[in-house]
C-alpha cells in the first residue's frame, strides 16, 4: 500500500472515530431516546436534559476520545500535516458524524482531549481562568440567561490557551492546528447559534398566535 494511502486512510479512521458521539450513542442506549429531539448532544445539552453525572460521563467519554488519538498520533513518525489533518478530521467527526446523519456535537470536549495530550502546559495555565468563568457565570444572571456554562467556560479558557502556544510555540504545525480545530468548533457553535434561534422563533410565534387567537375569542362585545 501507497505510503499517501496509508496516511489517507489514517485521516479517514480519525474521522469515524470522530463520528462515535458519545452524547448520541448514551442517548440512545440508557435513555431510549435522541437527545437532539431535545437539546444539543454535547455536556451542557446533557447536563441540562439528564443531570451532571450522566454530562460529565458524556465529556469525560468525549474528552479520551481526542486524548486517545493525540496519543497514537504522538507515537507514529509521520509528516507534520498528517496530524493537522487527522485531528481535524475527529473534530469533523464528532460534529458532523457520518453515522449519525451529520448532526453531532460541539466539539469542545474532544479539542480539549487533544490539546492535554500535546499541550498540557497550556491547559493548567488556562484552568484559573475558565475557574473564575464559571464563578461569573454563577453569579451573572445577564450572562447565565444568554449563553450556556458549557460554551461560556470553554470560550473564556480557550484564550489563555492561545497565548500561551503562541508564546512557547513554533508557528507550523502548532498555529494551523489551532486555527483548524478553532474553524471547526466555531462553525458548529454558529450552526447550534441558528438552530437556536430558529426554535426562539417558532416558539414565540406560536405564542403570539395563540395569543391573537385566545384575544379574538374573548373581546367584548361591542355596543
Amino acid at each position: 500500500m501507497s505510503i499517501w494511502l496509508k496516511y489517507g486512510a489514517l485521516v479517514v479512521a480519525s474521522y469515524l472515530w470522530g463520528s462515535v458521539c458519545w452524547g448520541l450513542v448514551l442517548s440512545f442506549v440508557v435513555k431510549h431516546e435522541d437527545i437532539r429531539l431535545k437539546d444539543n448532544p454535547g455536556v451542557s445539552g446533557s447536563v441540562r436534559q439528564y443531570g451532571w453525572g450522566y454530562g460529565l460521563t458524556v465529556g469525560l467519554l468525549d474528552v479520551m476520545k481526542g486524548y486517545v488519538l493525540s496519543l497514537v498520533l504522538h507515537s507514529m513518525v509521520v509528516p507534520s500535516w498528517v496530524p493537522i489533518a487527522s485531528f481535524t478530521a475527529v473534530i469533523v467527526g464528532h460534529n458532523w458524524p457520518v453515522f449519525f446523519q451529520f448532526r453531532g456535537g460541539g466539539g469542545v470536549a474532544t479539542t480539549l482531549g487533544i490539546v492535554l495530550y500535546g499541550y498540557l502546559e497550556s491547559v493548567l495555565w488556562a484552568l484559573p481562568f475558565a475557574a473564575i468563568a464559571g464563578v461569573i457565570w454563577k453569579l451573572v444572571p445577564r450572562i447565565k440567561a444568554k449563553v450556556h456554562f458549557s460554551p461560556f467556560v470553554a470560550a473564556v479558557g480557550a484564550v489563555p490557551v492561545v497565548i500561551w502556544i503562541v508564546l512557547h510555540k513554533p508557528w507550523y504545525p502548532d498555529y494551523v492546528l489551532v486555527v483548524a480545530l478553532a474553524a471547526s468548533v466555531l462553525i458548529k457553535g454558529n450552526q447550534f447559534h441558528v438552530q437556536a434561534q430558529r426554535l426562539r422563533k417558532h416558539v414565540y410565534g406560536m405564542r403570539d398566535r395563540f395569543v391573537d387567537h385566545y384575544r379574538d375569542n374573548n373581546l367584548p362585545p361591542t355596543a
